[in-house]
């Protein structure tokens, strides 16, 4: 890939030619066409291929939450949906050929230098909803009253998400969140991470659990 600098006629996108060009955060580049391979992928190759589309999958419908959860992930020519995808072909993928798992409990939507939930618990009691809660931490510079908890639910039945940034303060210590009434009986999974109040700085998150909900 080259880096070319604008002339008369300025950057272009897409095809021509021989190459291609595009931009990238502000940055213009030609890069050559793929050469077509006559040669089957390998096995590894295809396993490769189908735990990145398992990862793609599974973290594209929140990418909203992951950019606030990477963002100090978002340089170095990377994104934040690269780095969340990073990890967890590293550590939230399991199982064997062609049968590859999501490990729920491995995933993560942020990585973060502020102080997490304490001790978080989930709960349901009504239908419909699921209660939060967690203990609160000694105020300091990596856990402030003020930080702002986001809620991310996953429901593997219906592969459906839900979620909520600045859903309370750290200072409440409990928080309902109302999940669709089809979701009834089902078992979903539970994370729970905290956004500075200027939204700077995010705790890495914690999974809270699985629950069947009523």
């Amino acid at each position: 890939m080259g880096r070319f600098i604008k002339g008369i006629l300025g950057g272009f996108s897409g095809k021509v030619g021989t190459v291609i060009g595009a931009c990238w955060k502000g940055i213009d580049y030609m890069r050559s066409l793929p050469r077509k391979s006559s040669k089957p992928p390998t096995q590894l190759q295809l396993d490769a291929r189908a735990r990145f589309s398992l990862a793609m999958g599974f973290l594209n419908p929140v990418v909203s939450m992951i950019r606030v959860g990477y963002q100090s992930y978002d340089s170095n020519g990377t994104t934040p949906i690269n780095s969340a995808v990073s990890d967890l072909l590293k550590t939230g993928i399991t199982g064997v050929s062609p049968n590859f798992m999501i490990d729920f409990a491995k995933v993560r939507y942020s990585k973060g230098e502020l102080a997490g939930p304490w001790n978080p618990e989930v709960e349901t009691t009504v239908a419909g909803e699921l209660t939060f809660s967690w203990v609160a931490a000694p105020p300091s510079p990596t856990s402030m009253p003020t930080d702002q908890l986001t809620l991310i639910v996953f429901n593997p039945e219906k592969n459906k998400y839900v979620f909520l940034p600045n859903a309370a303060l750290r200072s409440a210590l409990t928080v309902d969140l109302l999940l669709p009434l089809d979701f009834s009986g089902d078992t979903v999974h539970c994370y729970m991470f905290f956004v500075s109040q200027d939204g700077k700085e995010v705790s890495s998150s914690l999974y809270a659990g699985e629950i069947e909900l009523v």
